[in-house]
């Protein structure tokens, strides 16, 4: 009678092993996934592919202020070669600033065009799946 009872008891611890081995599993893969959306959400690609208008505008708005305050602090009375030298230096960086923008923005059109045209024109896909 002890033995039936200590074997029951073994089964039991088993199929409770197994229980908190299969809650531990489905704990991770939720860790897993929250992790995974939270980075995929503050990734600056994903915002921006999210947002592109609003990044644009934004960074042009900030290229025209820096542009706007460098023009009026050339003429100071304190120009030097340090001034010349982060004129040249911001300038180039608006230039380079103003190039990825505008990449950007005839990527972003290319893709949504060829989206809306891949959605208008049936592929060879859609008409094997109707047959």
């Amino acid at each position: 009678m002890a033995a039936k009872k200590v074997d029951e008891l073994e089964k039991k611890k088993q199929e409770l092993e197994k229980e908190l081995n299969k809650i531990q599993g489905e704990l991770d893969d939720s860790i897993d996934r929250v992790k995974e959306d939270v980075s995929s959400n503050l990734d600056p690609k994903n915002i921006i592919r999210k947002y592109p208008l609003p990044i644009v505008g934004g960074s042009a708005l900030l290229g025209f202020l820096l542009g706007h305050k460098n023009k009026n602090s050339s003429t100071s009375s304190d120009s030097g070669t340090g001034n010349d030298f982060s004129g040249a230096l911001l300038s180039e960086l608006k230039r380079l600033a103003t190039r990825k923008a505008i990449n950007f923005a005839t990527d972003y059109v290319e893709r949504t065009l060829e989206q809306k045209v891949d959605e208008h024109l049936p592929s060879d896909h859609d008409e094997d799946s109707a047959s």
